[in-house]
Parts: structure tokens; sequence; C-alpha cells
């Protein structure tokens, strides 16, 4: 009787190990975020991207003991891939801004810890090739934001070498490699994010004379248009986006931010819906072991969000994590 007893208890356990086993991989199989493959280059904070063609080049940003990048690397998505490029030909930075119209891709502004920067590189992939163009119009700045809407792009936004915050806008012509000042918007802001969904562009969070942005507006290339602000109450609960430095994608007509710092790091993920000018909070980024962090390059494809390396405290990152959005468990 005793062994029969033994063996019974032992399969009871093995049964509740193995539906626990179940459990656990039905978790995992639920979560938002996993881990992807690390990126090739050193560990950073603070770099430019822009896609071409599918492909993601990151290039410039800030390492470890005040060591700032100018090298510059490509990721082939469909492979998981780094392929080291070009270097940027302008002098080492961080918080930089980019963009890639027309099968060229464009970096400039940034700061290298003491100096602000005006200058601007258009990078030719096909030749694999850097040529500076027209310089900023604009103050010399960083943590600027860029986009672009109708195939125009538009930088603007930031802070100067005096701590000053800006909401000046100036879109740039490659035909004539000139810059042109376009209407500014509401509110000055630095280290802000910016995300286009269906050619509009959404504009929000970020810091004015140190005190963290709540507006949130859409332009569409001519009129800037207030939104529900980032903080607030609902029927359901009091919510605060306001923050620096988040991770930004857009996955179908939704626009995503993850991380950066409201007085500390941050890791929720958040999903900007513009038919109901309505936020729907996702898995935390760090549900699977990621660290919390800033100024993460953030990019989509194929219906998946990717975060690349950011920062937390002293500490940079060189990981890639991937973020494939339930909006069963999230909805509306």
């Amino acid at each position: 009787m005793k062994t029969r007893f033994i063996k019974l208890t032992m399969m009871f356990l093995v049964l509740i190990t193995a539906a626990a086993c179940s459990k656990d991989q039905e978790d995992d199989d639920d979560e938002e975020w996993v881990r992807g493959v690390d990126f090739d280059g050193l560990p950073r904070s603070g770099a430019a991207s822009f896609i071409i063609n599918d492909d993601v080049y990151i290039t410039t940003g800030y390492g470890t003991s005040s060591t700032r990048f100018n090298d510059t690397w490509v990721y082939d998505v469909g492979t998981a891939t780094w392929t080291d490029r070009a270097s940027f030909p302008g002098e080492a930075r961080n918080n930089a801004v980019a963009f890639a119209i027309n099968g060229k891709g464009y970096v400039g502004l940034g700061t290298n810890g003491t100096k602000m920067f005006n200058d601007f590189y258009e990078y030719d992939p096909q030749q694999d090739t850097w040529t500076p163009i027209a310089p900023f119009p604009g103050t010399a700045r960083y943590g600027a934001v860029s986009f672009v809407v109708n195939n125009i792009p538009y930088v603007g936004c930031g802070q100067d070498v005096d701590a000053q915050d800006y909401n000046d806008f100036y879109t740039y012509s490659p035909s004539s490699n000139s810059w042109t000042k376009v209407n500014s918007a509401p509110e000055k802001r630095s280290f802000a994010f910016s995300f286009v969904i269906n050619n509009v562009a959404y504009l929000g969070g970020g810091t004015n004379n140190k005190a963290y942005v709540s507006s949130f507006y859409a332009f569409d290339g001519q009129n800037w248009i207030a939104k529900e602000p980032l903080s607030g109450r609902t029927d359901d609960y009091t919510y605060d986006l306001r923050r620096n430095f988040p991770a930004v994608f857009v996955i179908g007509s939704y626009g995503f931010i993850t991380g950066g710092t409201n007085s500390s790091i941050l890791s929720s993920t958040w999903r900007y819906d513009p038919s109901v000018d309505y936020w729907i909070e996702h898995d935390d980024f760090t549900i699977d072991g990621a660290s919390s962090r800033q100024q993460a390059v953030g990019f989509s494809s194929g219906g998946v969000g990717y975060v690349v390396g950011g920062r937390s405290g002293s500490t940079p990152f060189d990981d890639i994590w991937k973020f494939t959005p339930d909006l069963v468990k999230h909805p509306n």
C-alpha cells in the first residue's frame, strides 16, 4: 500500500508540474515582448535611425565613459543580421535626428556634450556614401524631433546649449538643397516623441523649462490640432504618459511608445488609436526580463515593433526586443 501511495503521489506531482509548465508556456506565448538578436555595434543610447526599403540604419549615439559614436550599421529584419556601413562623416554625437525620403537617409543636429550641432548629411545606400547638405537654419540643438508627412521632412523643437527649448519647425527640399521655416508647434519642448499615421504626424511628451509637457498634437503639414492630453483621468483610471526619450514605432494604424523617463526610468508601453484619440496600456517592456530604459531606437517591420539599445543610468544597452501587439488582450 505504501509503495502504491508513493507512486500515486509521484504521478500527481508530475501532472501538477506538467500543468504548471503548460501554463508557463501558455503565458510565454501570450507575452507581447520577446528578445531578438543583439545589436552588433557597441552599446549605446541616443542613436539616430532611419529606414530605407525595410532596411534599418542606426548611427551615432552615446556609450560609456562619455564615448560618442559615428559608426553606421544596417539591420536586415528578414535575416536578423547587422552589417557595418560607411561611418557618419560629422563629429561623433548623440541625440541627433534622422529621416528618410526618396531612397536617401538624412542625419543632423545633436551634441558632443559641450557643443550643439546644426550640420546635416545625406546618406546614399546604393553608393554607401555620405554627403554634406545645407545646414539646419535654426539654432544648433539636440533632443529635436523629425518626421515625414506627404514625403516632406520636418525637423523642429529641441534644446540649445543654454538649455533653452524651441518649438520652431523647418522642412527640407533635396531638389533645391534648402530649408524653409513652417508653422511652429504651439508649445516649446525638448526630448519629445513623434510618429506618423496615415500622413498625419503626432507630437507629444518632452519637457519645457524642465517641466514635463502633457499636451499632445496632430499635424497635417499645415495645422497643429490639439488632441487629448497625455495625463488626466478617464472613467476607468488616472493615467500619465508624460515622458522624455521613449522608444516609438507605428504598427498598422496605431502609434506605440515604451520606456522613457519621468523623474525615473519608465517601462510602460502604450498604444495610441487616432480614430478615437485614446491611449491603451499594453504589457510592460520588462515583462520578459528586459531592463527599463530611455533613449532607445524604435522601429517596426512586418507588424512587429523593435526596440534597440537605450540606457538606464550610466549603463547603455545593445539588446533588441521585439513587440507583437495583442489587441485581444488589450482592446480599446
